[in-house]
């Protein structure tokens, strides 16, 4: 592993690639900033011997740049590779905000949904992804979130759009619940499915209550993703032990799914015990969750709370900034 150090003091704690198999390579690149440590997105690498495309594109800082750099350097180099498209999977910043500086280095087409396009170049600020006490890693999150915005596209996607890659073929699958335009990429003759945040490995996937998720529509993408047919999903993030693939599609449905009943069943039980509020419901699902996942598990709740609201399983008043609920 190649350990640089940027001027204001981020550096790389882990990179690392792997070829999985004759058509795909894995990137990745974790940064560490003050006390907090940015971990980017899987970068694919999917080609036919010729000609190549990225999916997911890392963050956006120099110093996770300039080790995707050499490592396309050497890539390319190596196997005279020549990447026409840097497909994006969402425009969350740990998948899109590379974007604009990798599209230029490699001179490809970025593409994207173009629901997820108009969020790419959206501002938002949440309290949880703001460091307090810790200055450089603010500042850190916040050069990512500039270069997030100033990412340029070249092609905005649509379902069922495809590109090719020399030999195969690369199909757009709108995939909506995590963000408005996730979008998964299905490669026709390989049968493998980029599945951006949708499915990833060892983790459960987040979704935000409307209008930046949809607990619904999340669901209803699962269903999507598994009637493709896919041999192996290619996930957004790998952790835990099993390698980065998912090599059993439909068992990762089945348990993304059963969590999700789960979870709702839990609110539901717990809401009709009495009248409570989305405060008193994080608390009592999830105790001793880490400060940097607080904000996600508490809109996770209230993904569920949007979902069973509109299903008229519970009732939801908003009160100021508290959702008080009642079965």
């Amino acid at each position: 592993m190649r350990r640089m150090t940027s001027p204001t003091g981020a550096r790389v704690v882990e990179s690392s690639s792997q070829r999985i198999d004759e058509h795909l390579v894995l990137f990745n690149v974790a940064v560490r900033a003050g006390r907090v440590t940015f971990p980017s997105a899987n970068c694919w690498v999917l080609h036919d011997g010729i000609e190549a495309a990225v999916i997911d594109a890392g963050n956006g800082d120099d110093v996770s740049h300039e080790a995707r750099r050499a490592f396309f350097a050497a890539l390319t180099g190596m196997h005279g590779l020549r990447v026409r498209t840097v497909a994006l999977t969402h425009h969350h910043f740990d998948h899109a905000s590379g974007t604009g500086r990798l599209g230029a280095l490699l001179d490809a087409e970025v593409a994207i949904n173009a629901l997820d396009e108009v969020l790419l170049h959206t501002p938002f600020d949440r309290e949880d992804l703001v460091f307090a006490g810790d200055p450089e890693a603010t500042a850190h999150f916040r050069t990512i979130a500039e270069a997030s915005y100033a990412a340029q596209v070249d092609r905005p996607l649509l379902d069922g759009d495809t590109f090719r890659v020399g030999g195969l073929t690369v199909r757009a699958v709108h995939t909506p619940g995590h963000t408005a335009g996730h979008t998964c990429y299905f490669v026709e003759e390989t049968r493998l499915l980029f599945t951006g945040d949708n499915a990833q490995g060892g983790t459960s996937t987040a979704i935000d209550p409307p209008p930046r998720g949809d607990m619904q529509a999340f669901i209803d993408s699962l269903e999507r993703m598994r009637a493709l047919g896919a041999t192996r999903f290619a996930p957004g993030h790998s952790r835990g032990e099993g390698g980065p693939m998912i090599d059993d599609p439909d068992a990762k449905i089945a348990d993304l799914l059963t969590r999700i009943a789960a979870r709702a069943q839990q609110i539901l039980d717990l809401v009709r015990r009495g009248p409570t509020t989305d405060e008193a419901l994080f608390r009592a699902m999830y105790t001793g969750v880490s400060p940097s996942l607080r904000g996600a598990a508490f809109g996770q709740v209230r993904s569920h709370l949007a979902r069973l609201a509109d299903r008229g399983e519970v009732t939801v008043e908003v009160d100021g900034n508290m959702w008080r609920v009642r079965a």
